[in-house]
């Protein structure tokens, strides 16, 4: 099976329905960018601190913060996605944020294979002022 990528799959936490590649990680990412910590039961340490920084006014200070969690959460949880633009493109009167990244998906990243690589790019609405 030599040439054969090994892509991972899951299921779509919505439907139900099998999620392959690209599709996985982007609902990877929701997850871990999305989950608080110690909030996983037997995985403590899955998620990021986003919402520690969501209920302040943005300043540069605090969009260095978020930048700088998403890309760290990212690479201690993600091995198949390397962070290589993070640009903040909307911020709404209510406090709701719309972040664009891109970067590179390796397929085989949890092989420890970084020789394939796509292209990915995702808009990510929603982060927003959220209650504690």
């Amino acid at each position: 099976m030599a040439g054969v990528i090994r892509y991972r799959r899951g299921i779509n936490a919505t439907n139900g329905k099998p999620l392959v590649g690209a599709a996985h990680l982007a609902q990877s990412l929701h997850k871990i960018w999305m989950t608080r910590l110690e909030q996983m039961p037997m995985l403590l340490a899955l998620g990021s601190n986003l919402y520690g920084l969501l209920g302040e006014d943005v300043t540069p200070a605090i969009a260095l913060a978020i930048y700088n969690e998403l890309v760290a959460s990212a690479a201690r949880w993600e091995p198949e996605y390397a962070i290589t633009q993070l640009q903040l493109v909307h911020v709404t009167q209510d406090g709701s944020l719309g972040l664009q990244h891109s970067g590179l998906y390796y397929p085989e990243g949890r092989y420890g294979n970084y020789d394939l690589s796509q292209p990915f790019s995702a808009l990510r609405q929603g982060f927003g002022r959220i209650a504690a």
